[in-house]
């Protein structure tokens, strides 16, 4: 469906609910997006999830089942217990090491000796980047010195901490712990994981289905679950405790040519499921045809919307680039710039702009909500580009910051203005004044 024309301004009739669907979906934030494109592949057996992008859950879990066991965490934090005299010193020493932290601050040191307490925090140096725990505890015994029977009951205290599935041997037992903490690990999600992972990674769900004898609704709840969990828990520890926007548009300059991304990769892709439609092509039943017809069509059109969301928030955010690529580059003032200026340019209506940005985020250099880029603008005499609202209000900031004895009123900003080919009003100069927290004159010229 095409999101562009079905809502051009001389079209008078009432929108259809799959046109309001369609500028729903356009008007969803990536996160929202996913959140929608889950619920439908739940529901409808004829939407299928393909390989996943680079940065989806179930690409890490291809890319951790199938890499080595990459750099120890004693890589990026070198030290050796067996040199100091006392953990309870070399911990707090190394108050910069959040691992330890928080790991070996679960424990009640009273209930463990300090060689105890000297093998798990040489164990933690043994966890590779992903938080797993990989050696054999019987070589790390002949290369440490510490006996096997105290590596591994010390091993066994380490992975009962916080977060599940830290010190996991492998990438199925640390996700199979985190659903042991939540009392979600049921018989059949486990032979899934040890056994299937390879199947659950390609989305072969038909043959996850008949392997396990069940229904691929039910798979595709299992896997809605494992994507929920966590295949990397060490990057909880890692990761700085923070709030941050997770941007929708990233912008950048390869070359020194523009380039507009949508931030979707993590989401997954999506398509038909050819399992199901050579059964709606095999049955024989007319009800049940016409079932998977009327999931077949509520796909292609939940898919199609997806593509068009795309297509049209990157057409907007390439012609604001177009229109502000000073600002983006040099971080100049916006220009002025609505949203019928970027609708006209691209043969919309402004609606869809709008619901295009929505609460869309975009990042360059910094994240910055998409919808402030956009300006008011003001007439300016014998030019056809007009003066932005910021642009005004550097003027009469800089208007009242060279007054020497006598405060300009805001009827003489306005004038002064007007002298630069600026048009406002005295009381636009006013509440322009008033929202940088800007006195009035007679309150300046009490200052001066």
């Amino acid at each position: 469906m095409d999101l562009t024309n079905h809502i051009a301004p001389e079209q008078k009739q009432a929108l259809s609910a799959s046109q309001v669907q369609a500028l729903n979906i356009l008007a969803l934030t990536n996160q929202e997006l996913e959140d929608f494109m889950v619920n439908e592949y739940l529901e409808n057996p004829l939407l299928e999830r393909t390989e996943q992008k680079e940065n989806d859950i179930m690409t890490s879990i291809e890319k951790f089942s199938d890499s080595d066991a990459g750099t120890s965490y004693a890589d990026q934090h070198p030290g050796n217990p067996d040199d100091r005299e006392h953990f309870e010193k070399e911990f707090s020493a190394r108050s910069g090491d959040p691992l330890k932290e928080l790991l070996l601050g679960q424990l009640n040191w009273k209930d463990y000796t300090k060689q105890q307490m000297k093998i798990m925090s040489y164990l933690v140096d043994c966890l590779d980047e992903k938080g797993f725990f990989t050696h054999d505890t019987g070589e790390l015994s002949a290369g440490s010195g510490y006996p096997k029977e105290e590596l591994d009951r010390c091993l066994a205290v380490l992975r009962e901490l916080e977060p599940a599935g830290i010190f996991a041997p492998n990438l199925e037992e640390c996700l199979i712990k985190q659903l042991e903490e939540k009392d979600l690990a049921d018989e059949t999600v486990c032979v899934l994981l040890r056994n299937y992972l390879t199947e659950l990674v390609s989305g072969q769900i038909g043959t996850i289905s008949r392997s396990l004898g069940i229904s691929t609704i039910r798979v595709k709840e299992y896997i809605h679950l494992i994507g929920s969990l966590n295949p990397r828990p060490i990057m909880d520890i890692q990761a700085e405790e923070s709030s941050y926007v997770v941007p929708d548009i990233i912008v950048s300059r390869p070359g020194g040519k523009w380039s507009v991304e949508i931030n979707d990769q993590w989401t997954g892709e999506y398509r038909f499921s050819d399992y199901y439609i050579q059964m709606m092509k095999d049955a024989t039943d007319p009800e049940l045809t016409a079932y998977f017809k009327e999931r077949l069509e509520r796909a292609r059109f939940v898919v199609s919307c997806v593509e068009q969301r795309r297509k049209i928030i990157t057409r907007i955010m390439e012609a604001i680039l177009l229109r502000q690529e000073d600002y983006f580059e040099h971080r100049d003032s916006l220009k002025p710039m609505g949203m019928e200026d970027i609708a006209a340019d691209l043969g919309i209506h402004v609606s869809t702009v709008s619901r295009a940005v929505k609460g869309k985020y975009v990042q360059y250099k910094k994240t910055e909500p998409l919808k402030s880029l956009f300006t008011s603008a003001l007439s300016r005499d014998g030019e056809r580009e007009g003066v932005s609202s910021g642009k005004i209000k550097e003027r009469i900031r800089a208007l009242i910051a060279g007054e020497e004895k006598k405060p300009l009123s805001d009827q003489k900003l306005a004038e002064k203005l007007a002298e630069e080919g600026i048009t406002v009003s005295r009381r636009a100069v006013a509440k322009y004044r008033i929202q940088m927290n800007i006195p009035d004159s007679r309150q300046r010229g009490l200052r001066l």
